[in-house]
């Protein structure tokens, strides 16, 4: 009974009519020959119909193949991207729990100084990951750049310390509610999560590739309602304790 209601669904839903077809003409010519009826002049005929439809079958499935790469190479094209989706700055600005994670996080501390500023004062938690500017993983980060200017370590070390700074005169306003840390690691990637532990928490990772005229892309999102990654990538942030 689930044989034929599998043939049936399949029947109804216009799939492997084909197959379907042929095992019923070879049925019914096993059983024709069985009765002792003489069906040599049909083989030919027959042999070209069933050709035919597996031609097609394979023209079918071909045609339903490269429709699922096709929507494959869409998705991967809608899910990185150059800049963050445009829900960045108001998720950003209602989060009450924000990780901060980058190399120097320079143009993050720039773009965001107030804002961070009134998170604070609103009672918000920051948590800040920064490479150790003392550290070796520095030169690594600095031989990433595009231009061989900027792979000077001096011009990170600088950097970093100045976001230190910054982000040293935000403690100030709530000593409770901000924790800085360094890492003697080169970070390969940087990201800002918003609510991290909640149903509605959201990943922002952008990536730091070798030398492109472009430091950090691809960009992408993750929510927590995507589980696995999500919680992978979030637990790769080095802030979870």
């Amino acid at each position: 009974m689930h044989i034929l209601e599998s043939i049936w669904t399949d029947i109804r839903n216009g799939e492997n009519i084909d197959l379907y077809l042929t095992v019923l003409i070879a049925l019914g010519v096993a059983a024709l020959s069985l009765l002792g009826i003489n069906v040599s002049s049909f083989i030919a005929p027959l042999t070209l119909a069933i050709l035919g439809l597996l031609a097609i079958s394979n023209l079918v499935n071909r045609h339903h193949l490269e429709k699922i790469v096709q929507k494959q190479a869409q998705s991967i094209t809608g899910f990185f991207s150059n800049e963050y989706p445009p829900d960045f700055n108001a998720q950003l600005e209602s989060g009450k729990e924000v990780w901060l994670v980058g190399v120097t996080l320079n143009r993050t501390i720039k773009n965001n100084y107030i804002k961070l500023e009134e998170k604070l004062q609103q009672g918000h938690t920051l948590k800040i990951l920064l490479v150790n500017p003392t550290g070796a993983p520095i030169g690594l980060a600095a031989s990433r750049n595009y231009a061989q200017v900027n792979r000077d370590p001096e011009i990170k070390i600088a950097e970093i310390k100045a976001t230190l700074q910054l982000f040293c005169s935000l403690k100030k306003i709530s000593p409770d509610k901000i924790e800085i840390r360094t890492v003697e690691n080169p970070l390969s990637y940087g990201a800002t999560c918003i609510n991290p532990d909640s149903a509605t928490g959201v990943l922002y990772l952008d990536h730091y590739p070798f030398r492109t005229a472009s430091d950090s892309i691809p960009k992408f999102t993750l929510r927590a309602s995507d589980g696995y990654w999500y919680d992978f990538l979030k637990g790769n942030s080095c802030l979870v304790e």
